[in-house]
């Protein structure tokens, strides 16, 4: 009977021992970050690309590279939404990354190192970039700023605004004319609204 009991008094002492002996899952203790985040041109024609890039790093007593490292990219469109994953990049063996993006709409521009069992997750500052209109294409009308004397070569014709004449080169009015519209044909003028000088 004692040596029953001092069986399984062993066994329940070598099941806690087996218990306790698996260590549990340790958190994240590496701080990481973003270094040298570049996001360029901040102005961009829609269409356009931008480049960012950078280098993921991990504190380990200096600031080190990352090879390998998990790299989002994010994208908050003028601010007005959630940040939204646009992009995952891996790091190279330097840590550096790099990548293209065409913006349809202005907002910020952002890069997310991921979590691992040994890093922590960090977020780089934001870069606003700004997207603007394309011009117009050459066989259209152009919107002068004003003020302005003279139309570019493709789109030689100058409009009137104010009492929707337009004139062609070698006309009488042609040189003295401020243009505010200037037009590449006089029928491109003419589906604008514009009549022709009589002189």
């Amino acid at each position: 009977m004692n040596r029953a009991l001092a069986l399984a008094g062993a066994t329940t002492l070598a099941a806690a021992t087996a218990f306790t002996a698996t260590p549990a899952l340790a958190a994240a203790t590496v701080t990481t970050r973003v270094a040298n985040l570049a996001v360029t041109p901040t102005t961009v024609t829609k269409g356009s690309s931008i480049t960012l890039k950078g280098q993921a790093q991990k504190l380990a007593k200096t600031w080190t590279a990352t090879p390998g490292a998990s790299v989002v990219v994010f994208f908050d469109a003028d601010g007005s939404a959630p940040n939204t994953a646009q992009r995952t990049l891996k790091a190279d063996a330097r840590g550096n990354f790099a990548t293209s993006m065409a913006p349809q709409a202005s907002g910020y521009w952002s890069v997310q190192l991921k979590a691992t069992s040994t890093n922590k997750a960090s977020t780089s500052t934001r870069v606003y970039v700004k997207v603007t209109a394309p011009a117009p294409s050459r066989g259209s009308a152009i919107v002068m700023p004003k003020g302005s004397v003279n139309c570019p070569s493709w789109a030689p014709i100058k409009g009137n605004a104010s009492s929707h004449i337009f004139h062609r080169p070698g006309q009488r009015f042609y040189a003295k004319t401020h243009p505010e519209m200037c037009f590449s044909t006089p029928a491109a003028a003419i589906k604008a609204g514009y009549r022709a000088s009589k002189i």
